[in-house]
């Protein structure tokens, strides 16, 4: 995977440390791939995570964090998905179905506003990225492209933000049921040709 390794200044500290511990030929990822190898691999972390730790004290950020954690778990086991790997207030996630993964990050989303509104003193800001591809390929190291991919979209997002690539975004829009903002155009290191992401969006559910 040379050229395609990531920095924290990329992405996020935990989120660097998560890709440079998982096996880039992703074997564990065999049972979450749909049946022509296209899996999606989806990654979350705290907006300004060391910054909240400073201002709250370690005590209430942990217990935040861990409000955060079993939000995530509970709501990747709803949509059939897999935690493969976290660190600090970081997750990176993978699903068979593109669809499932936005549906459980619009979920997170609205579980973490809804705890923002009970303790906005303490209000938790997440950042997702997600990308699409097939992990039974082989050429030009296209399994660790995959989540080096969506390592870096999540790194171009913002707190509250769902920054989808543009390959899952291919797969999804044509149900109809999704809905996206203007796509953006990412200039990614390592990457020869622009990215192009847009964001989900993710607002209240219709009462």
């Amino acid at each position: 995977m040379a050229g395609l390794s990531v920095t924290p200044q990329e992405t996020s500290p935990s989120i660097a440390a998560i890709v440079a511990a998982v096996d880039p030929t992703l074997p564990a990822f065999r049972e979450q791939t749909s049946p022509d190898g296209m899996v999606t691999i989806v990654f979350t972390d705290i907006e300004g995570s060391t910054e909240l730790m400073e201002r709250l004290g370690e005590h209430r950020y942990l217990k935040g964090l861990l409000t955060h954690n079993r939000i995530v778990r509970r709501s990747v086991t709803k949509f059939e998905g897999e935690v493969v790997k976290s660190q600090g207030d970081g997750f990176m996630l993978a699903f068979a179905s593109a669809s499932a993964a936005l549906g459980c990050s619009v979920e997170l989303q609205r579980a973490l506003a809804r705890y923002n509104e009970r303790k906005p003193d303490e209000s938790l800001h997440m950042r997702i990225g997600m990308h699409t591809g097939n992990i039974f390929q082989s050429e030009e190291d296209l399994h660790g492209r995959a989540v080096v991919l969506a390592a870096r979209i999540t790194g171009q997002a913002r707190g509250g933000e769902i920054l989808v690539s543009e390959a899952c975004r291919a797969y999804t829009e044509p149900t109809g049921f999704w809905r996206y903002g203007l796509e953006r155009e990412l200039q990614l290191k390592g990457v020869a040709t622009p990215q192009r992401a847009s964001a989900l969006e993710w607002g209240p559910p219709p009462a």
